[in-house]
């Protein structure tokens, strides 16, 4: 754990979405708790995700992602922890999976946007104030 805490607060010089991917594997392969280490690892990622991206706003969690796709994900993990060193296919499927939740952010978006100029445009008709 000192080894992972102390890679995962240095700086890197790799894509930080990458870091994000490697530091969910890693710490989900450490398997330092009990229970929980993988709703961990989700938090872990999403928390490396926001510090690449040096916003306080994220309109789409990969977490939640991942439990959209947890078989394939559970598929993928344990794939790779049974495999050799090699992590490039879960790095793809991250990847892939942290697409998707982008998408699916933009898609509900989308509706928001839809509806609130529903709204704004009929703010001024005969609606019933209430």
């Amino acid at each position: 754990m000192q080894a992972f805490l102390a890679w995962f607060n240095a700086p890197c010089s790799i894509d930080p979405v990458l870091v994000a991917a490697i530091a969910h594997l890693w710490f989900v392969t450490i398997h330092p708790f009990e229970d929980g280490n993988r709703r961990i690892a989700r938090a872990i990622a999403d928390m490396a995700l926001a510090r690449s991206e040096g916003s306080p706003q994220r309109f789409y969690s990969m977490s939640a992602q991942i439990r959209i796709e947890r078989k394939t994900y559970y598929d993928t993990l344990e794939r790779t922890q049974k495999g050799d060193l090699d992590i490039t296919a879960w790095l793809s499927w991250f990847l892939e999976c942290l697409d998707r939740a982008f998408q699916g952010a933009e898609a509900a978006l989308a509706t928001v946007l839809r509806k609130a100029r529903f709204w704004e445009a009929h703010a001024r008709s005969a609606l019933n104030p209430r």
